[in-house]
């Protein structure tokens, strides 16, 4: 059994290994961040469970996910919400809660994604941790913005940026805005979008948060590939894709890469779009990420349209039907049905979305 004296020793040394991972994760040194968390974990061996413990747990699952390792991160994320039930922290469960329903939404697995969210918002609310009630309103605002319910999702991210502002976080609402951004892209306003993620833009730029940074100039490249403003789209989405290689976040790499296909595409550069459109759908394939490997199959099955490319047109289009439906995505999934219909050549070509 541990002594006070030790206890109070391991707990001090816990701590410092942890703040000294959240700034390694900070500055985007993953590999330094796991090591400082995993050095804090062995620290809190024989100590009980703690708060410490499942915060720490949950930053490195955080870390693992950012990596790439959705199944670990997972994991480290119900083992920290376990803690937080042992000791009664309604606050640390709300968060592991709200970042297995990130990974249930991001495997497809919306039902459950739904219901976690729920929970978590709940706990949030009744802690009375108001940045974190906003981040589960944001995270709802996504999931409904997938599924296509824009007006739903627009709720939700008013909220949340509500709650943000009102605990003056400007890194917070920063995100918020950038979900905004994306969510005027899609009800055919960019010029709007651009006002919003121009705003995130002015957060992030004054903080010097440069991983932040990379996920609003992908989604500014967005909105201009939409006004066909190529220079200017192919301007943001470089710095984009640096800025995702350089915090090593597979998931922004992937999205970066393919709006720079999209770009090559409009431009008409078919072989350059194919290139980075690939690259794309492999890191998505590799997250887990339905979302991004269906909206990658869809922009790479109009290329093949576009280029007589029949039959391959219809296999991307199906699989990113088939994804969409799986993750609830009725708008996008409709979609891309309706390309399927329209395309030339015998009805027996075409497959339904299982």
């Amino acid at each position: 059994m541990t002594t006070g004296r030790t206890r109070e020793e391991r707990l001090e040394r816990a701590l410092t290994l942890a703040r000294t991972g959240r700034a390694a994760e900070k500055r985007r040194d993953l590999a330094g961040a796991l090591d400082r968390y995993s050095a804090a974990r062995d620290a809190l061996e024989g100590v009980g469970p703690t708060a410490l413990e499942a915060n720490v747990l949950r930053w490195s699952g955080s870390v693992l996910r950012d990596l790439g390792d959705i199944e670990g991160a997972d994991v480290l994320y119900a083992d920290s919400v376990s803690v937080a039930d042992r000791i009664n922290d309604t606050a640390a469960k709300a968060s592991g809660l709200n970042c297995r329903a990130v990974i249930a939404q991001r495997r497809g697995h919306i039902e459950d994604a739904i219901e976690l969210y729920r929970g978590a918002k709940m706990l949030a609310a009744e802690a009375g941790e108001i940045r974190l009630y906003g981040m589960i309103e944001q995270n709802l605002g996504v999931l409904a913005n997938i599924r296509g319910d824009l007006p739903r999702a627009s709720s939700h991210y008013h909220a949340a940026l509500d709650a943000f502002e009102e605990v003056a976080d400007d890194e917070a609402a920063s995100w918020v805005l950038n979900n905004l951004g994306m969510l005027y892209t899609d009800l055919g306003q960019p010029r709007q979008a651009e006002s919003f993620i121009g705003r995130g833009l002015a957060i992030v730029l004054a903080r010097g948060d440069r991983p932040m940074q990379g996920i609003l100039r992908t989604n500014l490249g967005e909105a201009l590939l939409a006004q066909e403003r190529w220079e200017a789209a192919e301007r943001e989405l470089s710095e984009a894709l640096e800025l995702a290689r350089e915090g090593q976040d597979r998931a922004r790499e992937g999205e970066a890469l393919r709006y720079i296909g999209v770009l090559h595409a409009q431009k008409g550069q078919e072989e350059l779009a194919l290139a980075n459109l690939s690259e794309a759908l492999k890191i998505g394939s590799f997250l887990d990420d339905f979302l991004l490997v269906s909206e990658v199959l869809t922009d790479r099955g109009a290329i093949h349209r576009d280029g007589g490319r029949i039959e391959e047109a219809v296999a991307d289009w199906s699989r990113a039907a088939a994804g969409f439906t799986t993750l609830g995505a009725s708008r996008d999934a409709d979609r891309v049905a309706s390309l399927l219909d329209a395309l030339p050549g015998p009805a027996g070509l075409r497959e339904s979305p299982s």
